[in-house]
């Protein structure tokens, strides 16, 4: 197979950090490619060299054997790229056909071609499987559709290569199948696919080649029936992982967290408790509400009846800075929304609930520079986090350390209890296993630990119980010798009854 674009010595610098360090390699027509690597490994600035987003320090890219210069993303999509972003990047008050034309909407003597834009959006999201009318308000819309959506829009143009950045981050199952046969039916129409995903499972479902960037140099590029998981996971990482291994059985102390016929939403009469020391995993399909449980549990969501305690301590109604300074914490699904304020420094978010609760180490009334600076260098330290400085902007970060950051920003409060949602989503192994890490040191220093996961390998090698859910209820506890994949997912689709 010969070569559509070539990577030829790249280099990319920013500030003191090297991005990209000569990194050269073939993506040959009509393949469907993969990307992998870890965060900050090099992926997503050599993904926006190719839409035009950056420009590299040195070398070049060649396409059909010319080089060529991609300056603004306009050229970009000139020459037939395209990209679907992880990140949801439509206008919620527009409607679906309004976002897929946005900036490129066809005229005739001024006026919009609605019929055409009508028609042409009606085509395209039949090819994505989305029966939806063009007039639909986007913010009507699933986070699924919505990145299905960013996908119609991608392929409107007929791209000749089409970029996927973690694009099943948001999907749910049914979603990912949909995707995996628009890939199957581009690959059919010759178009070239460029896939980034930490899911190694998905690299071998759909990939024919891959390609491994490490420390933003070129590890390797090979096909895909020629190399093994662990053998991809020990090019990322340098070193080898099993993120498989199950914690070791513990004697779980005393009641820390404990819900008693909790009714809020779709939640039906929720009750368990969790002992210190011990890992509950809550497993259940996207929509079985999960979520819905944890932030009901945090006081983001009002609960109608039923009662929660935080040790010995009644806390139902009690406002949400209240039940962190009795010891509770949750670090939520998404970063980008709920979790961190990129308007503010790596410093500030890290101390940022130590500030807001009012803790003594960085100052009741007044913020103490000093303590603060100290308090952020120790969490840094501690979780690993990886920066050019405590004052660095945290979308400098890759999103493994901004992840880091949002459980070390609750490490620094020193929680009794620790709710993390999807604490792994959208991040490579090498920061998923120190994530794990950090889990298990939580719960052996003896706080009580729920880990919320759509991730069952996840759940069962932290878990020591996990309990399932479906539409609002609480279908069965698993663990011990049933504790395995078979039986939570025999409740998760399980009749409500």
């Amino acid at each position: 197979m010969g070569k559509f674009i070539e990577i030829d010595r790249i280099t990319k610098n920013f500030a003191a950090t090297r991005a990209l360090d000569n990194v050269s390699f073939n993506i040959a027509p009509g393949s469907v490619h993969a990307m992998v690597g870890e965060n900050g490994a090099g992926k997503s600035t050599l993904m926006k060299i190719l839409v035009g987003v950056h420009q590299p320090g040195s070398g070049r890219i060649i396409l059909d054997g010319q080089p060529v210069s991609i300056l603004s993303p306009e050229k970009s999509r000139a020459l037939g790229f395209g990209i679907v972003f992880q990140e949801i990047v439509l206008c919620a008050n527009l409607s679906i056909m309004e976002n897929l034309f946005l900036g490129n909407e066809p005229r005739s003597k001024g006026w919009l071609r609605w019929r055409e834009m009508e028609k042409k959006s009606r085509e395209v999201l039949k090819k994505v499987r989305l029966d939806l009318s063009p007039k639909t308000l986007v913010q009507e819309l699933s986070v699924a559709q919505k990145q299905m959506i960013q996908i119609a829009r991608a392929i409107l143009y007929q791209p000749r290569l089409i970029i996927f950045d973690e694009p099943t981050s948001a999907l749910t199952q049914d979603s990912v199948e949909d995707l995996f046969q628009i890939i199957r039916a581009l690959h059919q129409e010759g178009v070239t696919v460029l896939y980034i995903s930490h899911k190694l499972e998905e690299i071998f479902e759909i990939a024919d080649t891959v390609t491994v960037l490490r420390d933003g140099k070129h590890i390797g590029t090979l096909p895909v029936p020629e190399v093994t998981e662990d053998r991809l996971v020990q090019m990322m990482v340098g070193r080898e992982l099993d993120l498989s291994i199950r914690r070791k059985e513990v004697k779980p102390g005393g009641v820390l967290l404990k819900a008693e016929n909790v009714i809020a939403g779709r939640l039906e009469k929720i009750s368990f408790e969790v002992r210190a020391g011990e890992v509950l995993g809550i497993a259940g399909l996207v929509g079985s509400g999960r979520s819905e449980l944890v932030e009901s549990l945090f006081g983001i969501e009002p609960i109608e009846s039923g009662k929660i305690w935080l040790g010995e301590t009644e806390i139902t109604y009690l406002p949400i800075a209240d039940r962190a300074r009795a010891g509770m914490a949750l670090v939520p699904e998404d970063r980008q929304l709920e979790g961190l304020i990129f308007t503010m420094s790596l410093r500030q978010n890290l101390t940022l609930p130590s500030v807001a609760i009012g803790l003594k180490s960085v100052g009741k009334r007044v913020i103490l520079r000093n303590r603060e600076s100290s308090l952020a260098k120790e969490a840094v330290e501690n979780l690993k986090i990886i920066t050019s400085s405590l004052d660095a902007e945290i979308q400098s970060l890759s999103g493994g350390n901004q992840q880091k950051v949002m459980i070390g920003k609750w490490f620094l409060v020193k929680p009794r209890v620790f709710i993390l949602d999807e604490p792994t989503r959208g991040i490579d192994v090498g920061a998923k296993a120190e994530i794990h890490r950090l889990i298990r040191k939580m719960a052996d220093e003896g706080k009580a630990i729920v880990v919320v996961s759509s991730e069952l390998p996840e759940l069962l090698a932290l878990s020591d119980r996990v309990l399932v859910m479906r539409s609002g209820k609480l279908m069965g506890e698993v663990c011990g010798d049933k504790l395995c994949e078979e039986e939570i997912m025999r409740l998760a689709v399980a009749s409500v009854g």
